[in-house]
This record gives C-alpha cells, sequence and structure tokens, in this order.
C-alpha cells in the first residue's frame, strides 16, 4: 500500500497505535491509515476480531500487527506498546477508540453499567495516552493523539445515556487539558465527536428497536448515518502535517447535528 494524497496529508511510514480495532470506527480507522502507508498496531481485547482486522490489511499490501489488551488493564497496555515499539517503532500516531455503551434510565443505572463505561470510554483512553505518549516524550517523537469522542459530549442526546454522555464529555476535558501540557513536546492531542454512525453497537440498537434508525437520523441534516469509512479521513487529517497547527479541539463529524 503506499499513500496517493499530497505530501502535506501523508501518513506514509508512520506508526499507528489504534485502540478498539477490531470493530466498528476503530477498524475502519486501522484499514484507512494501513491504506495509505502507516505501520498499525491494531489494539483490542478481542483477539478474533483484531488478528481478522490484520489479516485484511496485510493481504492488500499493508503493515499491522495484533495487540491484544483490555484498556483498563495498564500491565497489558504497557506490554503491547512494548511490542509495537519493537516491531515498528515509536507511534507517532495515537487512536484512543475503544468504548462501550450500556443504555438504562438514569434512575435506574447499575452501578457496575456507570463504572464499566467510565472505565473503558474514558479511563481507558487515559491509560492508553498516558503510556504512549511517555514513549513519544522519551523519544522525542513529535506525534498526534486522537481521541474518538462523540456527538453526546456536545448536545442531550436520547435517554439512557448518562454514563456514555458523561464518558464523551470526560474525553473532550482530557483532550484540552493535554493538548495545553503537551503543547511544547510538540504533541498534539484533538478529539472527533462523530454523530450516529452505522458500527455494529449502533446495528444491534436498530435490531432491537427498528424505528431506531429514523429516530437517530432525525436530528442529522444529511438525513442519514455516517459509515465508519467516512470518518477516515478526518483521521488523516489530524494525523498529518495538514494539521500542524490544529491542537485541543473538538472536531464534530456529524452530518450537521450541532448546526441545528
Amino acid at each position: 500500500m503506499s499513500d496517493s494524497l499530497d505530501p502535506l496529508f501523508s501518513v506514509a511510514g508512520k506508526t499507528a497505535l489504534i485502540s478498539g480495532a477490531g470493530s466498528g470506527l476503530g477498524r475502519a480507522i486501522a484499514i484507512g491509515l494501513a491504506a495509505r502507508g502507516a505501520k498499525i498496531g491494531a489494539l483490542d481485547f478481542a483477539s478474533d476480531q483484531v488478528q481478522e482486522v490484520c489479516d485484511e490489511i496485510i493481504s492488500k499490501g499493508g503493515i499491522a500487527t495484533p495487540l491484544i489488551a483490555d484498556v483498563r488493564d495498564k500491565a497489558a497496555l504497557a506490554s503491547c506498546l512494548a511490542q509495537l515499539i519493537e516491531k515498528f517503532g515509536v507511534p507517532e500516531i495515537v487512536v484512543a477508540g475503544a468504548g462501550i455503551g450500556r443504555r438504562s434510565p438514569a434512575v435506574e443505572m447499575l452501578d457496575a453499567d456507570w463504572q464499566d463505561v467510565i472505565d473503558i470510554n474514558l479511563t481507558g483512553s487515559w491509560n492508553l495516552v498516558r503510556l504512549a505518549a511517555a514513549e513519544m516524550i522519551k523519544a522525542k517523537i513529535q506525534g498526534s493523539m486522537i481521541f474518538i469522542s462523540s456527538i453526546a459530549s456536545l448536545v442531550g442526546i436520547t435517554n439512557g445515556n448518562a454514563n456514555y454522555s458523561a464518558s464523551k464529555g470526560g474525553i473532550n476535558a482530557l483532550t484540552r487539558t493535554l493538548a495545553m501540557e503537551w503543547a511544547t513536546l510538540g504533541i498534539r492531542v484533538n478529539a472527533i465527536a462523530p454523530t450516529h454512525f452505522r458500527t455494529p453497537m449502533m446495528e444491534k440498537a436498530i435490531l432491537l428497536n427498528p424505528e431506531g434508525a429514523e429516530y437517530f437520523t432525525r436530528n442529522i441534516p444529511l438525513g442519514r448515518m455516517g459509515q465508519p469509512e467516512e470518518l477516515v479521513g478526518t483521521v488523516v487529517y489530524l494525523s498529518s502535517a495538514a494539521s500542524s497547527m490544529v491542537t485541543g479541539i473538538v472536531l464534530a463529524v456529524d452530518g450537521g447535528h450541532t448546526a441545528r
């Protein structure tokens, strides 16, 4: 694979670490960056899924290695990072994309459902970027950190998402704080806030409630949900020299959702 874009948008030869790479948005991002010449460390807790992603990348001429860890497990993450560095070098691109949803009305929400979402979506993302940043700083690598936030961090959405919205709001605050802290080190930190995208998690929700698709698109002026591949261009932009003066932003990729 090679990067056919203008050099300003090139990610060719860069090492990228992507959590949540086994499915959904993370999978699309891993495949998309690989198609443009990045060397991919595809991280997920689901070993079969992440292996499939790497096999697909390699079958198309790309470079990838599977990394198996739960983002809540700092020791496992550190081990995966060491494996990646040994194989491809210190990452210059880190995408914190691992996340889950556990919906229920606020007064009925189980403590475990609150805690699991916060632990994976927020603390897990923090674990990943903190460990990666330490290696980047030690190696004097100037790179790009990208959090996957959500439209739920910017506007109120469907009932039952208090835990998810809180986790993504925390991501936005973390993005701005780390952007300030790491700016002088040349590490840029940004977040992407997608609207509803047709990921496996979303498809399951629609199967449970077929009318959900219409509900999800009601507040999207473009009139449809996004496809995971439609996030790749934004990641390429934030990973490349094209965004060299961009840090600390939460960029909505939302079909006009927040323009209403």
